[in-house]
Protein backbone atom coordinates (compact mmCIF):
# COMPACT_ATOMS: atom_id res chain seq x y z
CA UNK A 1 0.00 0.00 0.00
CA UNK A 2 1.47 3.40 -0.81
CA UNK A 3 2.11 6.33 1.91
CA UNK A 4 0.25 9.46 1.67
CA UNK A 5 1.16 12.58 3.02
CA UNK A 6 -0.55 14.40 6.24
CA UNK A 7 -3.03 16.82 3.74
CA UNK A 8 -3.01 14.97 0.73
CA UNK A 9 -6.26 13.18 1.11
CA UNK A 10 -8.06 16.51 2.34
CA UNK A 11 -9.80 18.21 -0.46
CA UNK A 12 -8.99 21.59 -1.31
CA UNK A 13 -12.68 22.84 -1.91
CA UNK A 14 -13.34 21.79 1.53
CA UNK A 15 -10.44 23.24 3.76
CA UNK A 16 -11.19 25.55 1.77
CA UNK A 17 -15.15 26.37 2.70
CA UNK A 18 -14.13 25.75 6.51
CA UNK A 19 -11.56 28.55 6.21
CA UNK A 20 -14.18 31.39 5.15
CA UNK A 21 -16.28 30.23 7.28
CA UNK A 22 -14.19 30.48 10.53
CA UNK A 23 -13.50 33.84 9.51
CA UNK A 24 -16.38 34.92 9.01
CA UNK A 25 -17.45 34.10 12.65
CA UNK A 26 -14.10 35.88 13.78
CA UNK A 27 -15.14 38.59 11.58
CA UNK A 28 -18.98 38.62 13.21
CA UNK A 29 -17.39 38.17 16.53
CA UNK A 30 -15.34 41.30 16.39
CA UNK A 31 -18.37 42.79 14.88
CA UNK A 32 -20.50 41.91 17.96
CA UNK A 33 -17.68 43.66 20.27
CA UNK A 34 -17.68 46.92 18.59
CA UNK A 35 -21.62 47.45 18.82
CA UNK A 36 -23.12 49.46 21.80
CA UNK A 37 -24.93 47.11 24.41
CA UNK A 38 -26.36 49.53 26.95
CA UNK A 39 -30.02 50.21 27.55
CA UNK A 40 -29.55 53.54 25.52
CA UNK A 41 -28.74 51.95 22.46
CA UNK A 42 -31.19 52.50 18.96
CA UNK A 43 -33.28 50.13 18.30
CA UNK A 44 -31.76 49.02 14.35
CA UNK A 45 -28.77 48.33 16.42
CA UNK A 46 -30.51 45.57 18.70
CA UNK A 47 -32.21 43.89 14.99
CA UNK A 48 -28.88 44.16 13.25
CA UNK A 49 -27.24 42.38 16.43
CA UNK A 50 -30.10 39.52 16.59
CA UNK A 51 -29.40 39.07 12.97
CA UNK A 52 -25.43 39.07 13.41
CA UNK A 53 -26.10 36.33 16.21
CA UNK A 54 -28.85 34.22 13.80
CA UNK A 55 -25.99 34.28 11.33
CA UNK A 56 -23.45 33.45 13.42
CA UNK A 57 -25.10 30.40 14.84
CA UNK A 58 -26.00 29.27 11.66
CA UNK A 59 -22.35 29.30 10.73
CA UNK A 60 -21.05 28.36 13.59
CA UNK A 61 -22.95 24.85 12.88
CA UNK A 62 -22.01 24.84 9.66
CA UNK A 63 -17.94 25.19 10.92
CA UNK A 64 -18.65 22.15 12.86
CA UNK A 65 -19.94 20.12 10.35
CA UNK A 66 -17.28 21.50 8.04
CA UNK A 67 -14.60 20.58 10.72
CA UNK A 68 -16.37 16.63 11.40
CA UNK A 69 -16.28 16.32 7.73
CA UNK A 70 -12.30 17.23 7.62
CA UNK A 71 -11.50 15.07 10.11
CA UNK A 72 -13.59 12.67 8.62
CA UNK A 73 -11.80 13.03 5.06
CA UNK A 74 -8.26 13.13 6.86
CA UNK A 75 -8.77 10.04 8.78
CA UNK A 76 -10.16 7.52 5.51
CA UNK A 77 -7.20 9.50 3.39
CA UNK A 78 -4.41 8.35 6.16
CA UNK A 79 -6.07 4.53 6.35
CA UNK A 80 -4.93 1.53 4.21
CA UNK A 81 -7.71 1.07 1.33
CA UNK A 82 -8.42 -2.59 2.27
CA UNK A 83 -11.75 -2.65 0.06
CA UNK A 84 -9.86 -1.31 -3.45
CA UNK A 85 -10.52 -4.49 -4.37
CA UNK A 86 -13.99 -4.62 -4.41
CA UNK A 87 -14.65 -0.87 -5.68
CA UNK A 88 -12.86 -1.79 -8.76
CA UNK A 89 -14.69 -4.75 -9.02
CA UNK A 90 -18.45 -2.30 -8.81
CA UNK A 91 -16.87 0.15 -11.30
CA UNK A 92 -16.07 -2.44 -14.25
CA UNK A 93 -19.45 -3.79 -13.41
CA UNK A 94 -20.79 -0.46 -13.53
CA UNK A 95 -19.66 -0.31 -16.81
CA UNK A 96 -20.82 -3.45 -17.94
CA UNK A 97 -17.94 -6.38 -17.64
CA UNK A 98 -19.66 -8.73 -15.91
CA UNK A 99 -16.04 -11.13 -16.34
CA UNK A 100 -14.59 -9.22 -13.52
CA UNK A 101 -13.74 -10.75 -9.91
CA UNK A 102 -13.53 -9.10 -6.96
CA UNK A 103 -11.01 -9.50 -4.04
CA UNK A 104 -10.73 -8.43 -0.55
CA UNK A 105 -7.66 -8.08 1.99
CA UNK A 106 -9.86 -7.83 5.44
CA UNK A 107 -12.40 -10.65 6.25
CA UNK A 108 -15.21 -8.15 5.34
CA UNK A 109 -14.22 -7.20 2.43
CA UNK A 110 -13.63 -10.66 0.88
CA UNK A 111 -17.09 -11.76 2.48
CA UNK A 112 -18.18 -8.65 0.43
CA UNK A 113 -16.31 -9.67 -2.53
CA UNK A 114 -17.56 -13.36 -2.55
CA UNK A 115 -21.40 -12.01 -2.26
CA UNK A 116 -20.59 -9.51 -5.17
CA UNK A 117 -18.70 -12.23 -7.22
CA UNK A 118 -22.06 -14.81 -6.49
CA UNK A 119 -24.42 -11.89 -7.52
CA UNK A 120 -22.36 -11.23 -10.99
CA UNK A 121 -22.34 -14.91 -11.75
CA UNK A 122 -25.96 -15.11 -11.25
CA UNK A 123 -26.43 -12.00 -13.50
CA UNK A 124 -24.07 -13.35 -16.46
CA UNK A 125 -26.09 -16.69 -16.31
CA UNK A 126 -29.51 -14.55 -16.48
CA UNK A 127 -28.31 -12.32 -19.19
CA UNK A 128 -27.19 -15.97 -21.33
CA UNK A 129 -30.62 -17.72 -20.37
CA UNK A 130 -32.28 -13.88 -21.63
CA UNK A 131 -29.98 -13.90 -24.58
CA UNK A 132 -30.22 -17.39 -25.83
CA UNK A 133 -34.41 -17.70 -26.41
CA UNK A 134 -33.95 -13.17 -27.74
CA UNK A 135 -31.44 -14.63 -30.28
CA UNK A 136 -34.19 -16.90 -31.75
CA UNK A 137 -36.61 -14.43 -31.60
CA UNK A 138 -34.94 -12.13 -33.10
CA UNK A 139 -33.60 -14.27 -35.61
CA UNK A 140 -37.35 -15.26 -36.40
CA UNK A 141 -38.64 -11.72 -36.56
CA UNK A 142 -36.03 -10.95 -39.01
CA UNK A 143 -37.23 -13.37 -41.15
CA UNK A 144 -40.51 -12.15 -40.88
CA UNK A 145 -39.18 -8.97 -41.92
CA UNK A 146 -37.74 -10.32 -44.61
CA UNK A 147 -40.90 -12.91 -45.74
CA UNK A 148 -43.47 -9.45 -45.25
CA UNK A 149 -41.20 -7.33 -47.68
CA UNK A 150 -40.82 -10.38 -49.65
CA UNK A 151 -44.80 -10.71 -49.60
CA UNK A 152 -44.88 -6.76 -50.15
CA UNK A 153 -42.51 -7.22 -53.20
CA UNK A 154 -44.62 -10.15 -54.73
CA UNK A 155 -47.87 -7.98 -54.34
CA UNK A 156 -46.72 -5.32 -56.25
CA UNK A 157 -45.13 -7.27 -59.38
CA UNK A 158 -48.78 -9.29 -59.02
CA UNK A 159 -50.72 -6.04 -58.89
CA UNK A 160 -48.25 -4.42 -61.83
CA UNK A 161 -48.74 -8.35 -63.68
CA UNK A 162 -52.57 -7.80 -63.05
CA UNK A 163 -52.80 -4.42 -64.64
CA UNK A 164 -50.48 -5.95 -67.85
CA UNK A 165 -53.34 -8.70 -67.83
CA UNK A 166 -56.14 -6.19 -67.63
CA UNK A 167 -55.17 -3.72 -70.57
CA UNK A 168 -54.31 -7.15 -72.76
CA UNK A 169 -58.28 -8.18 -71.33
CA UNK A 170 -59.34 -4.81 -72.42
CA UNK A 171 -57.52 -4.60 -75.88
CA UNK A 172 -59.27 -8.19 -76.22
CA UNK A 173 -62.21 -6.90 -75.26
CA UNK A 174 -62.08 -4.25 -77.78
CA UNK A 175 -60.79 -6.53 -80.57
CA UNK A 176 -63.92 -8.51 -79.72
CA UNK A 177 -66.10 -5.78 -80.24
CA UNK A 178 -64.89 -4.67 -83.26
CA UNK A 179 -64.87 -8.05 -84.35
CA UNK A 180 -69.00 -8.28 -83.49
CA UNK A 181 -69.49 -4.49 -85.26
CA UNK A 182 -67.40 -5.59 -88.32
CA UNK A 183 -69.75 -9.22 -88.39
CA UNK A 184 -72.71 -7.04 -88.06
CA UNK A 185 -71.63 -5.29 -91.20
CA UNK A 186 -70.92 -8.45 -93.18
CA UNK A 187 -74.43 -9.63 -91.98
CA UNK A 188 -76.09 -6.61 -93.39
CA UNK A 189 -74.11 -6.59 -96.33
CA UNK A 190 -74.53 -10.51 -96.78
CA UNK A 191 -78.22 -10.00 -96.19
CA UNK A 192 -77.82 -7.03 -99.18
CA UNK A 193 -75.93 -9.26 -101.30
CA UNK A 194 -78.29 -12.13 -101.02
CA UNK A 195 -81.38 -9.99 -101.98
CA UNK A 196 -79.57 -8.65 -104.72
CA UNK A 197 -78.94 -12.27 -106.06
CA UNK A 198 -82.40 -13.52 -105.47
CA UNK A 199 -83.13 -10.17 -107.25
CA UNK A 200 -81.14 -12.05 -110.09
CA UNK A 201 -82.29 -15.29 -109.91
CA UNK A 202 -85.76 -13.65 -110.55
CA UNK A 203 -84.86 -12.02 -113.29
CA UNK A 204 -83.10 -14.86 -114.63
CA UNK A 205 -86.05 -17.27 -114.40
CA UNK A 206 -87.64 -14.22 -115.83
CA UNK A 207 -84.77 -14.71 -118.99
CA UNK A 208 -85.61 -18.03 -118.84
CA UNK A 209 -89.63 -18.08 -119.40
CA UNK A 210 -88.79 -15.04 -121.56
CA UNK A 211 -86.81 -17.68 -123.91
CA UNK A 212 -88.69 -20.35 -123.49
CA UNK A 213 -91.48 -18.04 -124.72
CA UNK A 214 -89.49 -16.99 -127.84
CA UNK A 215 -88.40 -20.54 -128.71
CA UNK A 216 -91.50 -21.50 -128.57
CA UNK A 217 -93.03 -18.64 -130.71
CA UNK A 218 -90.19 -19.58 -133.16
CA UNK A 219 -90.70 -22.70 -132.86
CA UNK A 220 -94.65 -22.00 -133.87
CA UNK A 221 -93.11 -19.63 -136.95
CA UNK A 222 -90.65 -22.05 -138.55
CA UNK A 223 -93.74 -24.51 -138.34
CA UNK A 224 -95.53 -21.94 -140.16
CA UNK A 225 -92.95 -20.82 -142.55
CA UNK A 226 -91.97 -24.85 -143.17
CA UNK A 227 -96.22 -24.89 -144.27
CA UNK A 228 -95.84 -21.80 -145.95
CA UNK A 229 -92.48 -23.68 -148.23
CA UNK A 230 -95.13 -26.36 -148.63
CA UNK A 231 -97.60 -24.27 -149.66
CA UNK A 232 -95.05 -22.53 -151.83
CA UNK A 233 -94.39 -25.47 -153.25
CA UNK A 234 -97.79 -26.89 -154.13
CA UNK A 235 -97.72 -23.54 -155.99
CA UNK A 236 -94.85 -24.13 -158.30
CA UNK A 237 -95.99 -27.31 -158.82
CA UNK A 238 -99.42 -26.19 -159.84
CA UNK A 239 -97.77 -23.49 -162.15
CA UNK A 240 -95.66 -26.14 -163.74
CA UNK A 241 -98.46 -27.96 -164.14
CA UNK A 242 -100.05 -25.00 -165.69
CA UNK A 243 -96.90 -24.25 -167.77
CA UNK A 244 -97.19 -27.75 -169.45
CA UNK A 245 -100.86 -27.27 -169.90
CA UNK A 246 -100.14 -24.44 -171.60
CA UNK A 247 -97.88 -26.39 -173.51
CA UNK A 248 -100.30 -28.97 -174.34
CA UNK A 249 -103.14 -26.06 -175.11
CA UNK A 250 -99.71 -24.34 -177.64
CA UNK A 251 -100.01 -27.89 -179.48
CA UNK A 252 -103.31 -28.43 -179.74
CA UNK A 253 -103.42 -24.62 -181.36
CA UNK A 254 -100.91 -25.13 -184.08
CA UNK A 255 -102.62 -28.26 -185.01
CA UNK A 256 -105.88 -26.39 -185.08
CA UNK A 257 -104.47 -23.77 -187.36
CA UNK A 258 -102.34 -26.58 -189.36
CA UNK A 259 -106.01 -28.06 -189.88
CA UNK A 260 -107.95 -24.49 -190.14
CA UNK A 261 -104.99 -23.47 -193.05
CA UNK A 262 -105.61 -26.76 -194.40
CA UNK A 263 -110.00 -26.72 -194.32
CA UNK A 264 -109.40 -23.40 -196.51
CA UNK A 265 -112.63 -20.63 -196.11
CA UNK A 266 -114.16 -23.27 -193.74
CA UNK A 267 -111.28 -23.16 -191.27
CA UNK A 268 -110.87 -19.43 -191.42
CA UNK A 269 -112.76 -19.32 -188.30
CA UNK A 270 -111.12 -21.77 -186.60
CA UNK A 271 -107.71 -19.91 -187.78
CA UNK A 272 -108.45 -16.97 -185.62
CA UNK A 273 -109.57 -19.05 -182.59
CA UNK A 274 -105.86 -20.66 -183.20
CA UNK A 275 -104.70 -17.36 -183.29
CA UNK A 276 -106.57 -15.89 -180.26
CA UNK A 277 -105.72 -18.88 -178.47
CA UNK A 278 -101.72 -18.61 -179.75
CA UNK A 279 -101.91 -14.80 -178.15
CA UNK A 280 -103.60 -16.22 -174.87
CA UNK A 281 -100.88 -19.04 -174.53
CA UNK A 282 -98.04 -16.67 -175.44
CA UNK A 283 -99.34 -13.66 -172.44
CA UNK A 284 -100.04 -17.02 -170.19
CA UNK A 285 -96.68 -18.77 -170.62
CA UNK A 286 -95.15 -14.98 -170.03
CA UNK A 287 -97.36 -14.71 -166.86
CA UNK A 288 -96.58 -18.30 -165.62
CA UNK A 289 -93.00 -17.67 -166.28
CA UNK A 290 -93.55 -14.46 -163.88
CA UNK A 291 -95.09 -16.39 -161.14
CA UNK A 292 -92.47 -19.05 -161.24
CA UNK A 293 -89.86 -16.61 -161.34
CA UNK A 294 -91.80 -15.32 -157.94
CA UNK A 295 -92.76 -18.48 -156.81
CA UNK A 296 -88.47 -19.63 -157.34
CA UNK A 297 -88.24 -16.26 -155.09
CA UNK A 298 -90.62 -17.28 -152.32
CA UNK A 299 -88.84 -20.83 -151.89
CA UNK A 300 -85.34 -19.04 -151.52
CA UNK A 301 -86.76 -16.47 -149.37
CA UNK A 302 -88.65 -18.89 -147.14
CA UNK A 303 -85.35 -21.75 -147.11
CA UNK A 304 -83.34 -18.19 -145.36
CA UNK A 305 -86.22 -17.71 -142.96
CA UNK A 306 -86.50 -21.27 -142.12
CA UNK A 307 -82.21 -21.21 -141.60
CA UNK A 308 -82.82 -17.86 -140.24
CA UNK A 309 -85.65 -19.24 -137.82
CA UNK A 310 -83.56 -22.67 -137.07
CA UNK A 311 -80.48 -20.32 -135.67
CA UNK A 312 -82.71 -18.18 -133.49
CA UNK A 313 -84.08 -21.15 -132.00
CA UNK A 314 -80.60 -22.73 -131.56
CA UNK A 315 -79.50 -19.18 -130.54
CA UNK A 316 -82.44 -19.52 -127.95
CA UNK A 317 -81.43 -22.76 -126.59
CA UNK A 318 -78.24 -21.61 -126.13
CA UNK A 319 -79.44 -18.52 -123.84
CA UNK A 320 -81.62 -20.99 -122.95
CA UNK A 321 -78.34 -23.31 -121.27
CA UNK A 322 -76.82 -19.76 -120.44
CA UNK A 323 -79.70 -18.32 -118.37
CA UNK A 324 -79.67 -22.56 -116.77
CA UNK A 325 -76.08 -21.62 -115.47
CA UNK A 326 -76.30 -18.55 -114.83
CA UNK A 327 -79.44 -19.67 -112.57
CA UNK A 328 -77.94 -22.56 -110.70
CA UNK A 329 -74.74 -20.23 -110.27
CA UNK A 330 -77.11 -18.12 -108.64
CA UNK A 331 -78.83 -20.55 -106.53
CA UNK A 332 -74.96 -21.64 -105.32
CA UNK A 333 -73.98 -18.11 -104.70
CA UNK A 334 -77.04 -17.73 -102.88
CA UNK A 335 -76.66 -20.87 -100.64
CA UNK A 336 -72.97 -19.71 -100.41
CA UNK A 337 -73.72 -16.31 -99.32
CA UNK A 338 -76.70 -18.26 -96.62
CA UNK A 339 -73.68 -20.68 -95.38
CA UNK A 340 -71.15 -17.46 -94.91
CA UNK A 341 -73.85 -15.63 -93.16
CA UNK A 342 -74.50 -18.21 -90.48
CA UNK A 343 -70.92 -18.70 -90.17
CA UNK A 344 -70.34 -14.85 -89.75
CA UNK A 345 -73.72 -15.12 -87.31
CA UNK A 346 -72.16 -17.89 -85.44
CA UNK A 347 -68.94 -15.75 -85.10
CA UNK A 348 -70.49 -12.78 -84.08
CA UNK A 349 -72.63 -15.08 -81.47
CA UNK A 350 -69.08 -16.36 -80.01
CA UNK A 351 -67.83 -13.46 -79.57
CA UNK A 352 -70.54 -12.47 -77.49
CA UNK A 353 -69.77 -14.54 -75.47
CA UNK A 354 -66.64 -14.56 -75.32
CA UNK A 355 -67.01 -10.78 -74.61
CA UNK A 356 -69.51 -11.76 -72.04
CA UNK A 357 -66.37 -14.05 -70.66
CA UNK A 358 -64.12 -11.51 -71.13
CA UNK A 359 -66.22 -9.22 -68.44
CA UNK A 360 -66.42 -12.07 -66.43
CA UNK A 361 -62.98 -12.51 -66.41
CA UNK A 362 -62.19 -8.66 -66.01
CA UNK A 363 -64.53 -8.91 -62.98
CA UNK A 364 -62.62 -11.57 -61.66
CA UNK A 365 -59.63 -9.53 -62.34
CA UNK A 366 -60.77 -6.49 -60.46
CA UNK A 367 -61.83 -8.28 -57.69
CA UNK A 368 -58.21 -9.97 -57.38
CA UNK A 369 -56.60 -6.60 -57.87
CA UNK A 370 -58.65 -5.59 -54.91
CA UNK A 371 -57.72 -8.97 -52.83
CA UNK A 372 -54.02 -8.26 -54.02
CA UNK A 373 -54.48 -4.18 -52.63
CA UNK A 374 -55.77 -4.98 -49.30
CA UNK A 375 -53.06 -7.87 -48.75
CA UNK A 376 -50.62 -5.29 -50.20
CA UNK A 377 -51.89 -3.02 -47.30
CA UNK A 378 -51.91 -5.92 -44.75
CA UNK A 379 -48.13 -6.74 -45.91
CA UNK A 380 -47.68 -3.20 -45.33
CA UNK A 381 -49.03 -2.46 -41.98
CA UNK A 382 -47.28 -5.71 -41.43
CA UNK A 383 -44.00 -4.80 -42.48
CA UNK A 384 -44.45 -1.48 -40.66
CA UNK A 385 -45.19 -3.13 -37.42
CA UNK A 386 -42.38 -5.63 -37.85
CA UNK A 387 -40.09 -2.97 -38.76
CA UNK A 388 -41.39 -1.15 -35.43
CA UNK A 389 -40.42 -4.78 -33.55
CA UNK A 390 -37.18 -4.92 -35.52
CA UNK A 391 -36.49 -1.33 -33.60
CA UNK A 392 -37.59 -2.31 -30.65
CA UNK A 393 -35.82 -5.07 -30.51
CA UNK A 394 -32.64 -3.59 -32.08
CA UNK A 395 -32.69 -0.88 -28.84
CA UNK A 396 -32.62 -3.90 -26.50
CA UNK A 397 -30.11 -5.80 -28.37
CA UNK A 398 -28.07 -3.11 -27.82
CA UNK A 399 -28.82 -2.88 -24.47
CA UNK A 400 -27.52 -6.22 -23.63
CA UNK A 401 -24.59 -6.29 -26.08
CA UNK A 402 -23.32 -3.61 -23.39
CA UNK A 403 -22.74 -6.46 -20.73
CA UNK A 404 -19.83 -8.25 -21.11
CA UNK A 405 -20.68 -12.00 -19.92
CA UNK A 406 -17.50 -13.71 -21.40
CA UNK A 407 -13.86 -13.59 -21.99
CA UNK A 408 -14.51 -12.51 -26.02
CA UNK A 409 -15.34 -9.07 -25.53
CA UNK A 410 -18.16 -9.31 -27.60
CA UNK A 411 -22.55 -9.09 -27.06
CA UNK A 412 -22.76 -11.80 -29.31
CA UNK A 413 -25.99 -12.18 -32.27
CA UNK A 414 -27.68 -9.14 -30.34
CA UNK A 415 -24.76 -6.81 -31.40
CA UNK A 416 -24.98 -7.42 -35.32
CA UNK A 417 -28.73 -7.58 -35.05
CA UNK A 418 -29.28 -4.02 -34.96
CA UNK A 419 -27.38 -3.62 -38.22
CA UNK A 420 -29.46 -6.35 -39.99
CA UNK A 421 -32.63 -5.24 -39.36
CA UNK A 422 -33.01 -3.17 -42.41
CA UNK A 423 -36.19 -4.08 -43.49
CA UNK A 424 -38.21 -0.78 -41.96
CA UNK A 425 -36.61 1.00 -44.27
CA UNK A 426 -38.34 -1.21 -47.71
CA UNK A 427 -41.81 0.24 -46.17
CA UNK A 428 -41.48 3.41 -48.12
CA UNK A 429 -41.20 1.43 -51.57
CA UNK A 430 -43.86 -0.95 -50.58
CA UNK A 431 -45.72 1.90 -50.46
CA UNK A 432 -45.13 3.05 -53.75
CA UNK A 433 -45.53 0.40 -54.92
CA UNK A 434 -49.57 0.17 -53.19
CA UNK A 435 -49.92 3.46 -54.97
CA UNK A 436 -49.08 2.53 -58.35
CA UNK A 437 -51.11 -0.20 -57.77
CA UNK A 438 -54.14 1.53 -57.19
CA UNK A 439 -53.25 4.04 -59.90
CA UNK A 440 -53.19 0.90 -62.12
CA UNK A 441 -56.37 -0.02 -61.10
CA UNK A 442 -57.75 3.25 -61.62
CA UNK A 443 -56.32 3.52 -65.28
CA UNK A 444 -57.70 -0.46 -65.74
CA UNK A 445 -61.05 0.98 -64.47
CA UNK A 446 -61.00 3.82 -67.01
Amino acid sequence: MSQKSIFGAVPPGLAAVTVGILLCLAGMFYALGLMPAGSGAASEWAALRATIMGAAGVLLVSAVIALALLWRTFREGNQPTAAEGVNSALRKIAEGDLTTTASGDSPTTAAIAEQLNNATARQRELIHNIRAPFETIATEIHKLGRASAGQSQTSAELARQLHDAAAALARSLQGAEDIKSASGDVVTTSNDYRQRVARSHTLSRDMSRAAVEVRESVQATSKSAKRQGELIQSVSTAAEYIQSLNTKISVVAINTRIEAERAGEYGRPFLGIAEAIADLLREAEEEGRKITAEVRMLQGLSAENLHSMENTVGAVVTILEFVERIDGALEDINRGAGETARIITSLAERSGQSTASALELESLLDHIREQNLSLGQNSELAQKSVGVLQQTVAGFARNLGRFKIDDTGSGGYVESFAQESAVAADVPETAVATRDVSAARSRAAL
